[in-house]
């Protein structure tokens, strides 16, 4: 089961597994965490409204750092694997797996978002923060603006419309089931 300070022991396996090097990872962290704390006020684990007591880490918790709470689910949106082999490799069954990624997914968006580095998902949201940027006095270049023009290519055109070119056989091979 990794945990955020045996990864940070090996050189590059936290930016392997997460996409993020460690003074990124560290200057997320505490975002990440006031997220968490603010999601687990009004929530309980499974989801539900919390009615009596406040969230508290257990003693047999899989995740029982804010760190490791963060690397689990960055290594799961990185990675991408099913949650059986998520599970195996932070020490838990599928369906606590399960259970952590529906609480810790919306918490690092609301991280995210409280630092505006969320994507924009609509024209309307994009054009609003193009405009914030430009006051800003940010760059308003797209990416795909920096990206350098692509030379022509060399390669020999494939005709598309050529009566020589036969793409499918033109006689019909009759099945010899049917009368």
């Amino acid at each position: 089961m990794p945990s955020y300070e045996e990864v940070t022991q090996r050189a590059g396996s936290l930016r392997s597994l997460t996409g993020l090097t460690e003074a990124e990872f560290q200057a997320l962290l505490p975002h990440f965490e006031q997220a968490f704390v603010t999601y687990m006020q009004d929530r309980t684990i499974d989801g539900q409204p919390r009615t009596s007591r406040r969230y508290s880490t257990y003693g047999t918790c899989p995740l029982p750092t804010i760190a490791d709470k963060l690397l689990f689910i960055l290594t799961y949106l990185k990675q991408n694997p099913i949650q059986e082999v998520q599970g195996q490799l932070f020490g838990m069954s599928q369906s606590n797996a399960n259970k952590w990624i529906h609480v810790l997914h919306p918490v690092l968006n609301q991280a995210l978002a409280d630092q505006g580095l969320l994507p924009a998902r609509t024209a309307a949201e994009f054009a609003e923060l193009f405009q914030t940027r430009a006051t800003d006095g940010r760059s308003t270049t797209p990416l795909f603006g920096m990206m350098a023009l692509n030379v022509r290519s060399t390669v020999q055109r494939i005709p598309k419309n050529n009566k020589n070119i036969t793409a499918a056989r033109r006689s019909v091979t009759r099945s010899k089931t049917s009368s």
